[in-house]
């Protein structure tokens, strides 16, 4: 048998490993593929970062790769950690102030509030148990009405009844019946898929009272609050963030560049408390060196929530050991002197000492306000405001149905439209106000140059209903 040559051995061995390397497809460069690979995944984290930064920083948007700027199932993760809760209609309670002259708005507030719970005040004599009766024979099961007496406010009829409907609502449908309560006006319109998102990650056990949506004046400098104008909402109203917020614009030490000008840096509340904005690292002497400035603001006469922007409050909030129904019921049979709004913010402040919680999403973001935003700059509509040299910087839902027609009709309304009709949880129509082609003709035939109120009511709230429906439907995000 003929021995192999070496020429012959190097051959058959290239042929092996040829062989071998078919056998296994593995690419005949094998480093050059390794770098080639890693490089890819290199520039697919580098993807993923920059649209995570993308996300994060709605300043620095892509406005058309993104045409949903927020998706808020991610927003919910991103800004409250994992899942807690999966909210339904079930798990709220809606609670308004009216009175029997006022019904038709209650009604007409069926077209945004479908399948949530809701408690409706009226003055005594109006009969509840008939209006519930009635409410159930119309379908609306879920209705119900209770009373509390007229009184003579500081500016009309029906305060003391406005300020004391959540306590009353509370303890009438049970405190395990809810987790979170829709406190507003009857021409209040809540957006409830949009409320139910933010809501899902906050522990409803912790006693909240969130708004963002709030009146304080204008400057503060420990000059006597009169000699200031009052306006709402004023981004510098004091509040806390909720507990465990974890916005990407709010870095680990509090400060941020997005804090709005002229403002404190919110301290997380678990619960929010004068201590907690007086004594905040990062506040400290903001407020005066005994934080006698916000003291000097009267929480409940120039600092609070605005009735008609709404609040959402915690079941942990009528559960607070000083909130009981029993002490409220005695507290409330005194009238305030103020309006129901704060009325009840001073009830709040008095009783337990707590304050308002920003959700937190608006708070580093200008261009966005949850509870009634407005883009028409500083209003002064009607006596109320000019007697009190208020400016309302809110009450736009003129806009708002502008803004949902155009984002239907185009898919798409711009960065900041699709962020605040994303996260608006409230607008206030105040329809004695209205006018133009947001009106039809039939309801703005009213004297005094006014438009008929409760008939523009009605129309706005079911076409804001309308509207929003067809909004969420289009984008993906309703609640079912």
């Amino acid at each position: 048998m003929r021995h192999p040559t070496p020429h012959m051995k190097a051959a058959l061995s290239i042929a092996l490993l040829l062989l071998f390397l078919a056998v296994i497809k593995l690419p005949a460069s094998g480093c050059a593929a390794q770098a080639s690979t890693g490089a890819s995944e290199g520039q697919v984290r580098n993807s993923q970062v920059s649209s995570l930064s993308r996300q994060q920083n709605p300043q620095e948007a892509n406005h058309t790769r993104i045409p949903r700027l927020v998706n808020r199932s991610k927003r919910v993760r991103r800004f409250y950690g994992e899942k807690r809760t999966q909210l339904t209609r079930k798990d709220l309670l809606i609670a308004i102030p009216s009175t029997s002259s006022r019904l038709p708005l209650v009604h007409g507030s069926r077209a945004w509030r479908r399948n949530v719970p809701t408690f409706i005040s009226t003055e005594t004599g109006s009969d509840a148990a008939a209006l519930t009766r009635q409410a159930a024979s119309e379908g609306e099961p879920l209705e119900r009405y209770g009373e509390w007496r007229e009184a003579s406010a500081c500016k009309k009829a029906g305060d003391v009844r406005a300020g004391v409907t959540p306590f009353l609502a509370a303890h009438l449908h049970g405190y395990d019946n809810f987790k979170w309560m829709l406190y507003g006006d009857d021409d209040t319109v809540f957006f409830v898929d949009n409320a139910l998102d933010m809501l899902e990650e906050l522990d409803h056990n912790m006693p909240y009272f969130l708004t963002d949506h709030l009146w304080f004046p204008d400057q503060f400098d420990g000059q006597p609050v009169e000699a200031h104008r009052k306006m709402h909402p004023n981004r510098s109203a004091p509040r806390c963030l909720p507990c465990g917020y974890q916005d990407p614009l709010h870095a680990s030490n509090g400060t941020s560049s997005h804090v709005p000008r002229g403002s404190y840096k919110a301290p997380e509340g678990c619960p929010c408390t004068l201590e907690t904005l007086c004594r905040a690292a990062d506040n400290a002497g903001y407020w005066g060196p005994e934080c006698e400035w916000l003291k000097a603001s009267y929480p409940g006469m120039w600092y609070f929530e605005h009735g008609g922007a709404g609040a959402i409050l915690s079941v942990g909030l009528f559960r607070h050991p000083k909130l009981k129904w029993a002490k409220m019921e005695k507290l409330f049979n005194v009238d305030g002197g103020v309006s129901g709004d704060a009325q009840f913010m001073a009830a709040v402040y008095q009783e337990a000492a707590l304050l308002p919680t920003d959700p937190g999403y608006g708070f580093y973001r200008p261009q966005v306000t949850l509870f009634d935003p407005g883009w028409r700059g500083e209003q002064t509509k009607g006596p109320e405001d000019s007697e009190w040299g208020v400016v309302d910087l809110g009450n736009d839902p003129a806009t708002i149905v502008e803004r949902l027609q155009n984002s239907l009709s185009e898919g798409y309304c711009g960065k900041d439209c699709e962020d605040s009709l994303q996260h608006m949880l409230t607008t206030h129509i105040r329809a004695r106000y209205l006018a133009g082609q947001v009106l039809p003709n039939s309801v703005q035939s009213g004297t005094g140059g006014f438009v008929d109120e409760q008939q523009a009511t009605v129309h706005l709230q079911h076409k804001l209903a309308t509207l929003f429906q067809r909004y969420i439907e289009q984008k993906g995000l309703q609640r079912g």
